[in-house]
């Protein structure tokens, strides 16, 4: 699995990015994010491990953040 794929609808779009960003800028990975006419969908790429590392950490966040 070299990628994450997730649509985000919740409040604080803002914080989840920026924190994924800061996240995967620590990281062999790369965030893409593209706006859609309410929430965002969010790709997250890069090596197998960061990528399953990846999936774990944002469920987290995403309770967090809401």
């Amino acid at each position: 699995m070299n990628s994450y794929e997730f649509a985000y609808y919740g409040a604080r779009l803002n914080a989840l990015n920026e924190t994924i960003s800061s996240w995967c800028a620590r990281r062999d990975c790369v965030l893409e994010t593209t706006a859609l006419l309410q929430g965002a969908r969010l790709r997250i790429s890069g090596p197998d491990e960061t990528v399953r590392e990846a999936i774990r950490t944002v469920r987290l966040w995403i309770r967090n953040t809401n």
